[in-house]
């Protein structure tokens, strides 16, 4: 949903993703909430009338008005598609939805990361809270997603290929079965907090908040290359995906994107430690390399 070249859509879940949150099921499953079917795209100001009213607009009204636009809605071309993910990286202006991948995706404040260097204004304790706060979930997203780092770490892309095309067993590869599910990439960023990640939004900087969203996106996008790679039988190297080449582009400079994407080996987790550099000069809890 784009209003020229800014995304306005927010991805809502229909029925509440936290407790007192409307609709909110709290006998769902946290891979349930977040699944398709339990998603809604919405403008905010409709989002917001929807929520203030759920007597009106219960779980099964809901579903029946996604059903109905979907069912009425115009397939958008590709070039369309490209248009608008790559205005996602350079100006988007949403209100803070807070959600699964989904919403993130569509709730990056202007994702545009200048190279200026850290603010020499002191941070409040509010502040410093957040840039605590997000840092831990960078932290979860390590850990929830090290399987996927691990294998990139010691299998080289003809090797990955090899599995996915059924050449080789490669048993070390079962570590990642789980991404077989284009949904685990979505239940682990909830759980490692990337759900919670947005109302820290407003206590940090355009470039930290921009650098963190690159971080998280760079984590789901190479997992669901992963689940694309067993669906297609085919590795997806996220050396070739356009995708996370403009992530990437997006924080660090052109010659560093190269030299990562030339590394046949442990680049992912290479270009992670770059990015949470950043992060942290940024944060102002590093001094900037001369390099």
């Amino acid at each position: 949903m784009a209003l020229g070249d800014t995304l306005i859509g927010e991805v809502c879940h229909i029925k509440g993703a936290r407790p007192g949150s409307a609709r909110h099921d709290p006998a769902q499953s946290p891979t349930d909430r977040h699944l398709r079917e339990n998603l809604i795209l919405m403008c905010p100001t409709h989002h917001t009338v929807i929520d203030d009213d759920e007597s009106s607009y219960t779980v099964e009204r809901l579903h029946q008005i996604k059903y109905d636009h979907e069912g009425g809605a115009s397939p958008v071309s590709d070039d369309e598609v490209a248009r608008i993910a790559i205005s996602l990286l350079q100006n988007v202006s949403t209100e803070g939805q807070t959600g699964g991948l989904s919403a993130h995706t569509v709730n990056a404040a202007s994702i545009t990361v200048q190279a200026s260097g850290v603010s020499s204004t002191p941070l409040n304790e509010r502040q410093i809270q957040a840039v605590e706060n997000l840092w831990q979930i960078l932290r979860n997203f390590s850990t929830e997603f090290g399987m996927v780092l691990f294998v990139d770490s010691i299998l080289l892309p003809q090797e990955m290929d090899a599995y996915f095309s059924g050449a080789d067993e490669m048993p070390v590869m079962d570590c990642v079965l789980e991404f077989r599910d284009f949904q685990a990439a979505i239940a682990k960023l909830a759980k490692a907090g990337g759900d919670e990640a947005s109302k820290e939004r407003p206590f940090v900087s355009q470039r930290l908040w921009s650098i963190y969203f690159v971080i998280q996106a760079i984590y789901g996008r190479a997992s669901l290359m992963l689940t694309n790679s067993y669906k297609e039988e085919r590795y997806k190297d996220w050396r070739s995906d356009n995708g996370c080449d403009q992530l990437l582009s997006a924080v660090l400079p052109a010659p560093v994107v190269d030299h990562l994407k030339g590394l046949q080996g442990n680049g992912l987790r290479t270009a992670i430690d770059y990015l949470e550099d950043h992060f942290l000069v940024e944060a102002g809890m590093r001094k900037a390399s001369s390099g």
